[in-house]
């Protein structure tokens, strides 16, 4: 089996490379981390707070108390928030451990439940048939778990696919994830534009980017939120299986279908 640390001989930029081990990390065993996660998020947003010196305080003149030693805050003036603190830690304690010992598992891999839970995450509520068939394109083994080998492979298919025919909903959620580098469920002109160029060059770039940042006619592209303008996984699904549906109408194949069916008609 190959590891995610293998860099085998490959179309896929270096930049793609570390992205894509990032995300499939990311979604090993997903149902068992995101509530750890996101109360992680949640812990050091409030020690940050806490941490943070009333205005106007003398505490100001010795700099920040350190959030790793909630002790000093027992002499302070607010030991409520001391307490509060360590409570904070011992719970952060516990979750990176636990996070831990999910990530170090001998086999890692992508179930159906990481998967759903994934979608979810982005704002996109799937069935568990869509899920299953998420799935099934990129099973090779059949073994209902997809390992690094598959995922790989079906993101060096999707991205040597000319025609449209291979199977890209997995890879579509695959490659919205490598844009999202902060997982924040949100990817940025800047973030896209990045990637995008070290793959198919400033032309293409340019006329994916116009498409999904910009209006559905080819409108010039909106400058909204962070980062040169951000887009949803909704507005990014909806413009990628548009724009792959095309390719397949306009490639060979789908050309050879149409007249076999139109010849079955006379």
């Amino acid at each position: 089996m190959r590891s995610p640390g293998s860099t085998p001989i490959n179309p896929i930029v270096p930049k793609e490379m570390k992205e894509l081990k990032r995300v499939f990390e990311q979604l090993c065993y997903f149902a068992d981390k995101v509530e750890a996660i996101k109360r992680l998020g949640v812990i050091r947003e409030t020690l940050l707070e806490c941490n943070r010196p009333p205005p106007n305080s003398t505490r100001q003149r010795d700099g920040p108390v350190s959030t790793s030693n909630p002790e000093r805050w027992k002499s302070a003036d607010d030991p409520e928030k001391g307490r509060t603190m360590i409570h904070l830690q011992k719970e952060q304690s516990e979750l990176e451990s636990k996070l831990s010992e999910i990530r170090n598992r001998p086999i890692q891999h992508i179930r159906p439940q990481d998967t759903a839970t994934a979608l979810e995450s982005l704002g996109k509520k799937a069935t568990k048939r869509e899920v299953q068939n998420m799935m099934w394109e990129v099973d090779e083994k059949l073994d209902g778990v997809l390992d690094w080998d598959e995922v790989y492979s079906n993101f060096e298919r999707n991205i040597r696919d000319s025609s449209g025919l291979e199977p890209a909903t997995f890879y579509h959620m695959i490659q919205f994830m490598m844009y999202d580098h902060d997982n924040n469920g949100l990817v940025s002109l800047d973030e896209t534009m990045n990637m995008l160029y070290a793959r198919v060059g400033r032309e293409q770039m340019e006329t994916m980017i116009t498409k999904l940042f910009g209006g559905d006619d080819g409108a010039p592209i909106k400058e909204v939120g962070h980062q040169g303008g951000e887009i949803d996984f909704e507005r990014y699904w909806e413009v990628v299986v548009r724009e792959h549906q095309k390719q397949f109408r306009e490639s060979d194949p789908s050309k050879v279908v149409a007249e076999k069916t139109q010849s079955k008609k006379k």
